[in-house]
């Protein structure tokens, strides 16, 4: 199909309405979802909550079935607010959310008969992959989906919901309709604020004051005590999010064409994620923060200057406090706590035990805790057999190998592996200059990165915000290089697949 190349954003000419117009709705927006639900939570009746929930859901879905682009801002929003949401609603929010994304999508699609989307190699990857999940959902197992320590029961649609189904709708969904450099803005503001919003809980968590924190068990009762754990109560997740943040506030501070104001806010938001990072005393997410900071410095022509900054003052950091980066003391820094290493070393054994059980189809989705209490392994002797005793995976592709068999670890490395593919083709094809050129694909490839060196020590199918927002990023660029007149004579001779556009791209 003939494809028409974009032309230049009238949002990029820099004077002051304009300037306003670009950042407004970014900031505007995840903004006025967090005072909602904010206030959701002090008011004292459930008849108040419902009005209020009411009024404002009436118009953010109205909103959001008259653009898929509002419509997936939303489903970051509520998926960035689940675990700090109240259980009022019968359904949770995200999942409302997420119906009006495929209403949303579905009502683009109908308004314009060159819509229609082609399914490629990675979007039939993503329907294999899912298609073996809802098999495995419905199949008989030896063991329940339930964790024995405790009695609760895990449900399994809704993680099938949030470890895939999601993720990859968002990913079709923005390959297509993220076709203008302002939603791309818009999104990536939007991503900015989240992190902006993780960042300061994270910093009040262990400076104070500790009244303007919210929700309170970041305080009162976390998870991981001496560790930011963000509004996720998680400190791997809060890291991702805070990594993201880092990564576009220097994008966005790098930006010629926004206002000089905002690309200093943009600024700080860098600092006070990179510190952010630094307080949730994980070695994961430092890791990550690393290779991130290391790929910057090498490869981001335009915005390079704050990673090699970061580089520079981390490296010195760790230079001058060597004993307690190296000691086991996590909340001075130290990296050589032996607890969390053998828990996943444990997991790790149970998870090759599991494979080698039942190889192809594996325990079945949702069933790694149930088997971890039933059949748990000890690496070795001298790792304490109690460590990671009945929790859940501590490594994403062991963890979907036990539960899926290798059957299901193909079909999902087969899928990031086409990701992998087409990010490096776009980083090829789209354009030096431009927001929505070479730097939208070097931000995505190292966001994508992020994700796949967290799932190391987590399962990422629990998380469903990081794995949302990544294949978002993933897809917008994606749809991306499928439009730039490198592409337009040619067809995929990569097989990553194209998605129809309308003839006249929108600006």
């Amino acid at each position: 199909m003939s494809r028409t190349p974009h032309l230049a954003d009238p949002t990029s000419v820099s004077s002051t309405g304009g300037s306003v117009s670009r950042w407004m709705p970014g900031v505007a927006f995840p903004v006025a979802v967090l005072v909602v639900f904010a206030a959701v939570v002090k008011v004292p009746t459930h008849f108040g909550v419902l009005l209020l929930l009411g009024a404002v859901g009436s118009a953010l879905v109205f909103a959001g079935l008259r653009d898929p682009v509002v419509a997936v801002l939303l489903l970051l929003v509520t998926t960035f607010l689940r675990v700090a949401t109240p259980s009022i609603l019968p359904v949770d929010p995200f999942v409302l959310a997420y119906l009006g994304v495929v209403g949303a999508w579905a009502i683009w699609i109908a308004r314009g008969a060159d819509r229609t989307p082609r399914l490629g190699a990675i979007e039939c990857a993503m329907v294999l992959y899912v298609t073996w999940n809802v098999m495995s959902m419905f199949s008989s197992h030896p063991y329940g989906s339930v964790i024995p320590l405790s009695g609760a029961e895990l449900s399994v649609p809704r993680f099938v919901l949030t470890g895939a189904i999601i993720p990859f709708t968002v990913f079709v969904v923005g390959r297509a309709t993220f076709d203008r450099v302002s939603a791309v803005r818009l999104l990536l503001w939007t991503i900015l604020t989240l992190g902006a919003y993780s960042a300061a809980v994270s910093i009040l968590q262990f400076h104070g004051p500790t009244a303007l924190v919210w929700p309170r068990y970041i305080v009162a009762s976390p998870s991981w005590v001496g560790r930011a754990v963000g509004i996720f109560d998680q400190p791997v997740v809060n890291g991702v999010v805070l990594i993201l943040a880092f990564i576009v506030a220097l994008l966005l501070a790098a930006t010629r064409s926004e206002p000089r104001w905002s690309r200093i806010l943009a600024t700080a938001i860098a600092v006070a994620s990179a510190y952010g990072v630094y307080l949730t005393h994980t070695r994961v997410v430092w890791l990550a923060f690393a290779v991130v900071v290391l790929i910057g410095a090498v490869s981001a022509k335009g915005f390079r200057t704050g990673f090699v900054t970061t580089g520079g003052v981390a490296a010195a950091a760790v230079t001058v406090k060597w004993s307690a980066f190296t000691s086991s003391d996590r909340s001075a820094g130290g990296v050589g706590s032996p607890d969390e290493l053998q828990d996943r070393l444990n997991t790790a054994k149970t998870a090759i035990w599991a494979i080698q059980e039942k190889p192809l189809a594996g325990w079945g989705i949702g069933r790694f805790t149930a088997m971890n209490t039933y059949h748990h392994q000890q690496w070795a002797p001298d790792v304490p057999w109690i460590r990671g005793f009945g929790i859940a995976s501590h490594f994403n592709e062991l963890g979907i190998a036990a539960e899926l068999g290798l059957i299901g670890l193909t079909l999902w490395l087969a899928v990031l592996l086409l990701l992998a593919c087409g990010l490096f083709h776009a980083y090829r094809v789209l354009p030096a200059d431009g927001l929505c050129g070479r730097r939208l694909a070097l931000v995505a490839i190292m966001a994508f990165i992020v994700l796949i060196i967290s799932g190391l020590t987590v399962d990422l199918r629990f998380f469903d915000f990081p794995n949302a927002v990544v294949m978002l990023l993933v897809g917008i660029t994606i749809g991306w290089a499928d439009r730039s007149p490198e592409n337009l004579v040619t067809s995929d001779a990569h097989g990553l697949g194209s998605v129809s556009i309308p003839a006249q791209v929108r600006t």
